[in-house]
């Protein structure tokens, strides 16, 4: 399906739309994904499941998927190959870019996805598209190019089911400091530059010259789109007809003004917006811990000073998130199982713990307690908590009298935080199997 073109909604489209026209983002060569499918994290269906829908879809009924402003198709084509085998499942894939979309449906062809439907349009557009409603929607990188952000986001929740979720992806203000000066110098070199390409030139002479000092230049270690996606990036980052960033407190204004709920911020992890992954002062926890949630993962960011984007979900509903107080959800490792919990656990007897990983950066670490070695033994990502309890109790010939439920949760509990906080490890309800691993999808079509 596809729909014909995008309305003139707003002063700020046909200046954005020409911008993807002639310089599509991120660029993609439509072939590559004979040999590689390119993943957006927050897209993954075990962090939707968690985050978003308490640990119980999984995604077999029918299920309607929004990516709204899709690109040229990164998270359009791998929700679709998630949902691939799902002959109830639809993604809707919305751009107001005719080229994005071109190179997006060629993905989708090279990969044989039947499931996408095609719509050339505006997000703002959406209310009279007729379009939904949607479980989920994907926004990324969209909502900060409109004039009215505000504006965007309601028209995305018009169109969102009332047990739905949101995935958004905002610019964040601190951690693109050196970005904006960067424009502003731009701005001023290009003033009396009105084609696309000749700013283009200005703009690769003046990054050939920055000197160290230029806050640009000291932020490139967590900036890169300039270099890795060559032309396309540099228009994006630098010379994008419309940009405008957002702190913590600023995104929840947004959300919160729209009538929804942040689920969760995260980075991989909640552990990014966590005060305690950079402060151990027990004295400054202490007042930190009593402020509200908001104002902690701003403090957080403050702190971090490198969040260049806030990724998170909302949703109408704000408890969406799987428990492990219920007992009937199975803890799993997402994408990287560690291999040698038990051995170390055997090696440092009442001793300090510490696993690492390939994929996630940060170690957790911990003290074994007298069930925390059983505890690993049976988390296989097949048992529910309750199953992995009743095991230990006869491993250890107890009764639940003797070893109560939550006697095993309480000593599981900080262990299993410090993992999730990384998103190292999730929860879903007994009654969903496990999803395709990635290295299955990653498999040549």
């Amino acid at each position: 399906m596809e729909d014909g073109s995008p309305k003139e909604t707003s002063s700020y489209l046909k200046a954005v739309r020409d911008q993807y026209e002639a310089y599509p983002y991120p660029p993609r060569n439509p072939t590559d994904e004979k040999v590689r499918l390119e993943n957006s994290w927050h897209d993954f269906l075990e962090l939707i499941n968690f985050y978003c829908f308490n640990g119980r879809s999984n995604f077999s009924q029918e299920f309607r998927v929004l990516v709204a402003g899709g690109g040229t198709g990164d998270q359009t084509i791998f929700l679709g190959e998630q949902l691939r085998y799902n002959r109830r499942a639809e993604v809707v894939h919305l751009d107001i870019s005719e080229k994005c979309n071109e190179i997006a449906r060629r993905r989708a062809e090279v990969r044989k996805l039947a499931n996408i439907t095609w719509v050339h349009g505006s997000v703002l557009d959406l209310p009279s598209l007729k379009l939904g409603p949607f479980d989920y929607i994907n926004c990324v990188g969209v909502l900060h190019h409109m004039d009215d952000p505000r504006a965007g986001l309601q028209a995305l929740r018009s169109v969102l089911k009332d047990d739905g979720a949101m995935s958004i992806m905002l610019y964040g203000k601190y951690g693109r400091t050196g970005v904006y000066q960067l424009q502003e110098l731009l701005r001023r070199i290009n003033l009396d530059a009105t084609d696309l390409q000749a700013k283009l030139a200005n703009t690769k002479i003046v990054l050939d010259s920055l000197p160290r000092t230029n806050w640009f230049k000291r932020s490139e270690d967590i900036i890169g789109d300039h270099k890795e996606f060559g032309d396309a990036g540099i228009v994006d980052l630098l010379l994008h007809a419309q940009d405008r960033p957002f702190t913590v407190d600023e995104l929840y204004d947004l959300v919160e003004g729209c009538g929804l709920h942040v689920i969760e911020l995260i980075e991989r992890g909640r552990s990014k917006y966590k005060v305690e992954s950079y402060i151990r002062d027990k004295r400054i926890l202490d007042r930190v811990s009593a402020l509200p949630r908001r104002q902690q993962q701003a403090i957080a960011e403050l702190i971090a000073g490198d969040m260049i984007v806030h990724n998170f979900y909302v949703a109408r509903r704000a408890d969406t998130v799987a428990s492990l107080e219920d007992l009937r959800n199975v803890p799993f490792y997402f994408l990287d199982p560690p291999r040698n919990v038990l051995e170390l656990i055997d090696r440092n007897p009442g001793r300090s713990v510490k696993v690492s990983s390939t994929l996630y950066a940060a170690t957790v670490e911990f003290v074994p307690g007298l069930y925390t070695r059983n505890l690993f033994k049976y988390l296989d990502g097949e048992h529910s908590l309750k199953e992995i309890f009743e095991q230990i109790r006869r491993d250890h010939g107890k009764t639940e009298q003797q070893l109560s439920n939550d006697e095993l949760l309480n000593e599981f509990r900080p262990i299993y935080q410090q993992f999730n906080d990384l998103g190292w490890m999730l929860l879903r309800h007994r009654s969903v199997g496990k999803f395709r691993s990635l290295t299955e999808m990653q498999m040549p079509v």
